[in-house]
């Protein structure tokens, strides 16, 4: 049971751009950005005492003032078209900025390593049902006992993918610190009025990743049959080439570190679910030309792979290759069937299959206070549909002699799968016998 207490004294501001953006000026998501409409990004930072050293919340606001100039989407409101097709309005409302305690410090609080915490520590609140009225960013500020703070982060999908999410938190770091100072105001998408018709092929074939799920109307919240549980595990750089070792021998290059683990958790949540082991995956990747800067979009690749076999019976090299050799991309596919019917219907792509997501290139620690990079950085994402997702994150606080880095694995399944799930990767050698209530 997490104890509420260890965050107190919350209090709640908002902040926007520094100076007017604009009348009339709206951003119109794309057909991936309405697909991606449901979910959340849930981020948190924790940085030192060092990093903290006189740091005021009103010099973090300060900043914002002129970061928001920059990015001044994350501060509008969604409205709707006639037709029914939502587009941000640009009207400076701003972001919500939560300040808050925790009588621990960032070490004790890490030394847990239990992700259901970090919930304390980043304020979340869905986009509805008063769309005009509903923030597309949250940051809470909460300052530890040591003298540490976390930034947590509850970022909107809809307005960029969880790369754009990190640039924009990068940017302000540098505004913050002083290293970036504004220019001119420039749009970063033409304004062109929302709702324009897309030209889309008549025949467009559905994509194995985007799931149509139930008008949800005006509150952005994914719907799920079962509830769904979140939990965490550490590989350290050791574990890492020791995995490589096991599995593969030395020849460490010939298959990547994210296709080789996301083919033994398919397998292991294969077993874990007793017979009715997903064929089909999706994987999200990093597209290497974006996110540009100043420019947030949901831009990374998605693909989906399918396995004509059993995955239980299968050995993990053939499941590794078929997930690096055989994905599919369909953004275009994504997009066209969006935009088949103007955008107004609803979809998920986290969880329409068990879905893959690699931010090993997120530059999660490029988000630097007085020169110093966060001791840790974890995320997940809210509202992921009934077949779960897992994140592969970079921890490269651990690094190893030969090059590797650890790596933070974060999974979001149905709650009645993840004890068996848990069992499963013990017996693989990926979680501890002390990992998050291994045995709980």
């Amino acid at each position: 049971m997490v104890d509420q207490n260890l965050v107190y004294d919350i209090k709640i501001t908002s902040v926007g751009p520094g100076r007017i953006t604009g009348s009339d000026v709206i951003h119109e998501p794309n057909g991936i950005d309405l697909a991606m409409k449901l979910p959340y990004l849930k981020g948190v930072y924790f940085f030192n005492s060092q990093a903290c050293q006189g740091l005021t919340i009103m010099q973090i606001k300060g900043s914002m003032f002129h970061w928001l100039n920059e990015y001044y989407t994350v501060c509008g409101r969604f409205r709707r078209t006639a037709a029914g097709r939502p587009y941000v309005k640009c009207n400076d409302c701003g972001v919500r900025v939560v300040e808050a305690r925790c009588n621990k410090t960032v070490d004790e609080w890490l030394e847990t390593r239990d992700c259901s915490l970090h919930d304390l520590l980043i304020y979340h609140a869905p986009v509805g049902p008063e769309l005009f009225f509903s923030p597309l960013l949250y940051m809470q500020v909460t300052k530890f006992k040591c003298g540490g703070m976390s930034m947590g982060i509850s970022w909107a999908h809809v307005i960029g993918d969880v790369y754009s999410a990190s640039e924009c938190l990068n940017a302000w770091g540098q505004y913050l610190s002083g290293l970036r100072s504004n220019g001119p105001f420039k749009l970063t998408k033409s304004p062109s009025g929302p709702g324009s018709p897309k030209i889309h092929s008549v025949d467009t074939k559905e994509p194995v990743s985007l799931k149509r799920v139930d008008p949800v109307g005006d509150l952005w919240v994914t719907a799920n049959s079962c509830k769904m549980e979140t939990f965490s595990f550490h590989l350290s750089a050791s574990q890492v080439s020791q995995f490589h070792s096991k599995n593969w021998g030395h020849g460490i290059g010939k298959l990547p570190f994210f296709e080789s683990l996301c083919a033994i958790m398919w397998q292991c949540i294969a077993k874990a679910r007793d017979g009715l082991e997903p064929r089909a995956v999706t994987l999200c990747k990093k597209d290497p030309s974006n996110p540009r800067d100043g420019v947030l979009s949901n831009s990374q690749i998605i693909s989906s792979v399918m396995a004509d076999f059993s995955v239980v019976e299968t050995d993990l090299k053939r499941l590794a290759s078929l997930l690096l050799d055989q994905a599919m991309k369909e953004n275009t596919q994504i997009e066209e069937v969006v935009e088949k019917d103007n955008g107004v219907f609803d979809y998920i792509v986290y969880g329409s299959n068990l879905t893959f997501v690699d931010l090993e290139e997120t530059n999660f620690y490029g988000l630097e206070l007085n020169g110093h990079k966060p001791e840790a950085v974890h995320y997940s994402i809210q509202g992921v549909g009934d077949e779960g997702v897992v994140l592969v994150l970079p921890w490269p606080k651990d690094s190893g002699t030969d090059g590797n880095i650890g790596r933070i694995v974060v999974v979001t399944l149905s709650e009645n799968e993840v004890v068996k799930l848990k069992l499963e990767l013990k017996k693989n050698g990926l979680m501890l016998e002390d990992d998050i209530g291994i045995l709980e």
